[in-house]
């Protein structure tokens, strides 16, 4: 966790690094959750590892198919810009 001092960002007016800082949060990782529960995730999310993540930690199906839309978006976008010439 950055401290004040230590932060690169620019804040809007009127917030700062506190605003943005969640001293309780804790990391979750995928190999620390059931087995079972990430291999159900995995085939929902048709593999896609956002997806899947967040399928195990929040439960929320809808939230993991949005997820996995964005991101296939995502790289649908980078793979045309790439071809795009300037």
């Amino acid at each position: 966790m950055t401290t004040a001092q230590e932060s690169v960002f620019k804040y809007w007016d009127g917030l700062t690094h506190a605003n943005f800082i969640q001293a309780n949060f804790t990391p979750k990782f995928l190999e620390e959750a059931s087995a079972t529960l990430r291999a159900e995730a995995e085939k929902k999310c048709s593999g896609n590892l956002q997806c899947v993540f967040d399928l195990v930690f929040t439960g929320n199906e809808q939230l993991a198919k949005d997820t996995e839309s964005t991101e296939e978006l995502a790289v649908r976008t980078n793979q045309a810009a790439s071809t795009y010439i300037f």
